[in-house]
């Protein structure tokens, strides 16, 4: 799915220049009533974006909540191992929702999150706003484009994090399912994922970490590290090794 069949809605009135102003950027239609609504749609209230797929009526929209907590077991923190000692900055180059670039950003890091799909983008910053207004001294950008094109465009970060799309096989959460299918019909797959690998080992100060499931085949050969979880891992390549 692309940009154009995505529906934009105000749900009350206090929203209506906010939808205007999105559905003139993103060039999307602005419906005036949300019960004349298919497909999928952008809801926009006063205080956040919500993303609903119409197709499958009785699911709750989602909202991208950029303070929710992920909370591993003991020892088992795998994103800390794998961004290594010394991490300060991070480019998320496959933002998606944010659930990554959040939790980068809770950690003190300062994080540059790249989403090519605009309607996606719009929903990060609506969040990021959210979350600097919490968090004065977060340092949490939002960019949107081609990752392959932007991240050389991008001041130097320490880690380059890609999480390409998982395989349709890959099992998860009810949670993680409705929010990787709805990222799945708006980005569809990710095609050009070791071309990024390939830019990001290239820009990289020191390291990039790309998450897969935990049997899926490395984007590139001979990782540096894994560090597997259950059901997913962490393959990291250092920078200025080949």
């Amino acid at each position: 799915m692309v940009n154009g069949e995505v529906s934009i809605v105000a749900m009350a009135p206090q929203a209506l220049a906010r939808a205007q102003q999105l559905a003139l950027g993103l060039a999307l239609p602005l419906l005036g009533c949300s019960a004349d609504v298919s497909g999928m749609v952008l809801e926009v209230y006063p205080d956040r974006l919500a993303l609903r797929n119409c197709a499958q009526p009785g699911t709750h929209a989602l909202v991208i909540d950029p303070q929710r907590r992920r909370r591993p077991a003991p020892g088992r923190d795998l994103i800390t191992r794998s961004l290594g000692r010394g991490c300060r900055s991070i480019i998320d180059a496959t933002a998606g929702f944010g659930a990554d670039a959040f939790d980068f950003a809770r950690r003190g890091k300062k994080v540059i999150a790249i989403e090519r799909v605009g309607v996606i983008a719009a929903m990060l910053e609506d969040a990021a706003q959210r979350f600097r207004f919490r968090c004065a001294s977060a340092q949490f950008v939002v960019v949107v484009g081609d990752a392959c094109e932007q991240i050389a465009l991008q001041p130097p970060a320490d880690v380059i994090f890609l999480d390409p799309m998982f395989p349709q096989t890959q099992r998860h959460t009810a949670l993680a399912r409705k929010s990787q299918q709805l990222l799945r019909v708006l980005a569809g797959d990710d095609r050009d994922a070791q071309q990024l690998v390939n830019i990001a080992r290239e820009k990289a100060l020191r390291r990039v970490v790309v998450k897969r499931p935990r049997h899926a085949t490395p984007l590139a050969a001979n990782p540096d590290s894994c560090f597997r979880g259950r059901s997913i891992r962490y393959d990291v390549y250092l920078a200025g090794v080949s």
